[in-house]
Order: structure tokens, then C-alpha cells, then sequence
């Protein structure tokens, strides 16, 4: 029964990082190779205060930044040995992401959107909770 659980997890743990490579990779790429069209954010309803917020970024090429963090950190979500890592990586884009839609943008779809790809990011941290532990919260046998 154990090893039934295990595969549903590594099962689980393969279709999260797919489906976050699957949003990352082609959204980083999109980022560094071309410019946004502003009618098609306002068709999404995206338009007012994001766009302007949006377009900040791309003109002070920031947008390269994330765009650089979204493409790398997909990609390491690719390979068993770096997944972890690319999980890490994009931790804090996944909740630039979700806050910049709940506090500026207040598009519900992409609120949600932008949730599951928040929870599944968190996930593939957790199930490496041992390793996190080991890492960052040793015993110690005096306070200094």
C-alpha cells in the first residue's frame, strides 16, 4: 500500500511540474523575445491599472528579468535532479504573480489561474520537506 502511495505522489509530482514548465516556459521566452499588445491585454480584461503597471516593466526592460526567471526556472523543473531547485526559483514569480492580479489587476480568472499555479508550486517544495529540514533547521546543542 505504502509504494501505491509513492507512485501517486511521484504521479502527482510529475503532472504539477509538467503543467508548470507547460506555463513558464513559453511565458519566460515570450517575455525576452517580444513586446506586448496592448489591445489584447484589454480584450482580457487587463487593461487600467495592470497594463500601466505591465508596461512599466517592459519599457524599464524589467520584463527581461522575469521573463530570464520564468524561462530558467521552467526549464529546471524539466529534470529530476532540478526540480526542486526550479521549484525554489520560481517560488517568489508564482506569488509576484497571484499578488499582482489580487492587488492590481482583480481579474478573477487569472486570480484563480494564478492560485493553482501557486499551490502547485508550493507542493513540489513540500514534498521535499525532509530536505528543507535537513538544510535549515538542524539541532543544535547551544544557541550559538
Amino acid at each position: 500500500m505504502e509504494k501505491v502511495v509513492q507512485r501517486i505522489g511521484l504521479l502527482i509530482s510529475y503532472i504539477f511540474r509538467a503543467f508548470l514548465a507547460y506555463v513558464f516556459i513559453p511565458h519566460g521566452y515570450e517575455k525576452l523575445t517580444e513586446k506586448i499588445s496592448q489591445q489584447e491585454y484589454i480584450d482580457f480584461g487587463l487593461g487600467g491599472d495592470f497594463l500601466d503597471f505591465y508596461l512599466i516593466w517592459e519599457r524599464t526592460n524589467f520584463i527581461e528579468v522575469i521573463g530570464f526567471a520564468q524561462l530558467v526556472g521552467g526549464l529546471l523543473l524539466l529534470f529530476r535532479r532540478t526540480y526542486f531547485f526550479g521549484a525554489v526559483w520560481l517560488f517568489p514569480v508564482s506569488v509576484g504573480m497571484f499578488l499582482t492580479h489580487v492587488y492590481i489587476s482583480h481579474a478573477l480568472d487569472f486570480i484563480y489561474f494564478d492560485l493553482i499555479v501557486l499551490v502547485f508550486n508550493v507542493y513540489l517544495i513540500v514534498e521535499n520537506y525532509a530536505v528543507i529540514k535537513a538544510a535549515f533547521f538542524k539541532s543544535q546543542k547551544t544557541w550559538i
